[in-house]
């Protein structure tokens, strides 16, 4: 448990560092008084692209916070859904994970099973009036 949680320490300290130097990237690249309009436009791309990776990134934070909590709780390693205990090959590969690889694989094919489109239905029995 000790290595899961200092990975979990690691990853959340790599995450800060690299909101830290995108939120420094992102103030150091300001040019709004030069450049033309796909300067800008470039510009403006990239401060979008950095807000949704820091997004993404607090997101994770959070799941990282959330597993360290579980570990001091001795909760850490129990399936969200099935109560189960998660494997330990899954727990190092990602160590905030709350699903086993069962769960997590049905609530994959439940997603998936909510995009496929339903076709509608046609009837292909004959009748007098198609001849």
């Amino acid at each position: 448990m000790k290595d899961i949680k200092a990975k979990l320490l690691e990853m959340q300290k790599a995450i800060m560092d690299d909101i830290e130097n995108e939120r420094t990237n992102s103030a150091s690249a300001v040019t709004d008084d030069i450049g033309d309009d796909i300067d800008h436009a470039t510009e403006e791309r990239n401060r979008e692209f950095y807000q949704l990776l820091c997004e993404r990134d607090q997101q994770k934070l959070k799941q990282i916070k959330m597993a360290l909590e579980s570990i001091d709780a001795k909760t850490y390693g129990i399936c969200d859904d099935c109560g189960e205990k998660i494997g330990k090959a899954r727990l190092i590969a990602l160590p905030f994970t709350k699903l086993c690889v069962d769960c997590k694989s049905e609530q994959e094919r439940l997603k998936g099973a909510d995009k496929i489109p339903e076709l509608p239905i046609q009837n292909f029995t004959s009748t007098d009036d198609d001849v």
